[in-house]
């Protein structure tokens, strides 16, 4: 319903700008045949009929608009959009100055530009011509994402690779935003599993990045046991993982024996390969 009253009101502002159009081109052809005519060697009794006639006529639409609008002041009506267009295409056959048309038309000038302003609106897109598109301004999003050690223009770089030329510093300006205009509503979990997908650590190779963190865990499912785990984020492989004496424990102590089993697992690794080699 939306989409078909937008497709009405682009079609009734279109037939406007095209009714001006061509009654400013009618205005153009009248004074070049008026120019044409009064150059013409013929009786000047017939020229002055013909101009004559050519004034009658730019007064009785006058004196019609004029009418109108006294009937307007007393009744308080607004002008139709048929009126208004009538006294717009007028303008422009006959050339009337904007400056003059409160003299001419009884118009204020500042009821004339709303005219003209609202014609010129619903002719402009709703988005301007220089604004990032949502594709892109989310594809800088996941590049960035998916390499957070990258600057804005080796991220400029890599989308010129892909035939899109976005300077440095739009792409600055695109991941400065808070976050990215909301498009159409999505379920509860696709907005969990992004949410998820943003929070992730990348790592590109074994020990790249490794994460340290408490937590506690039931020995025989009878008693708690406070344990600190080391995880390497590529591989997803339990490092070290050292119990505590409590969950109020130094963190001194638990980097000293954090420390120590790395070390014994780095050893034992060091003369595997060698056992290895």
């Amino acid at each position: 319903m939306a989409t078909n009253i937008e497709i009405v009101n682009a079609a009734v502002t279109l037939i406007v700008k095209a009714a001006i159009l061509a009654a400013r081109f009618s205005g153009r052809a009248r004074k070049r045949s008026l120019k044409r005519l009064a150059s013409m060697d013929i009786d000047d009794k017939d020229k002055e009929i013909i101009f004559l006639r050519d004034k009658v006529y730019q007064q009785q639409i006058q004196i019609t608009i004029l009418q109108k609008g006294v009937e307007k002041k007393h009744t308080n009506k607004r002008y139709t959009l048929r009126e208004k267009l009538f006294i717009l295409c007028y303008m422009e056959t006959f050339q009337v100055p904007r400056r003059r048309v409160t003299e001419c038309l009884g118009i204020a000038k500042s009821t004339l530009y709303r005219w003209l302003h609202k014609i010129e609106e619903q002719q402009q897109p709703s988005t301007p011509p220089n604004k990032t598109p949502m594709e892109i301004a989310s594809l800088i999003w996941d590049i960035t994402k998916a390499n957070v050690s990258w600057g804005r223009v080796r991220v400029s770089n890599q989308l010129a690779l892909l035939n899109i030329f976005i300077s440095g510093s739009t792409v600055r300006n695109i991941l400065n935003q808070p976050k990215l205009p909301a498009g159409p509503k999505s379920s509860a979990k696709a907005t969990k599993m992004e949410e998820e997908k943003a929070r992730s650590i990348p790592a590109w190779y074994p020990n790249h990045v490794w994460s340290i963190d408490t937590t506690m865990v039931y020995c025989w499912g009878l008693w708690p046991i406070h344990i600190c785990v080391v995880i390497d984020h590529f591989s997803r492989k339990v490092m070290a993982a050292v119990p505590l004496e409590g969950p109020k424990h130094s963190s001194i102590s638990v980097t000293e024996r954090v420390s120590k089993e790395l070390w014994v697992l780095t050893r034992s690794s060091l003369l595997f390969e060698k056992l290895l080699l």
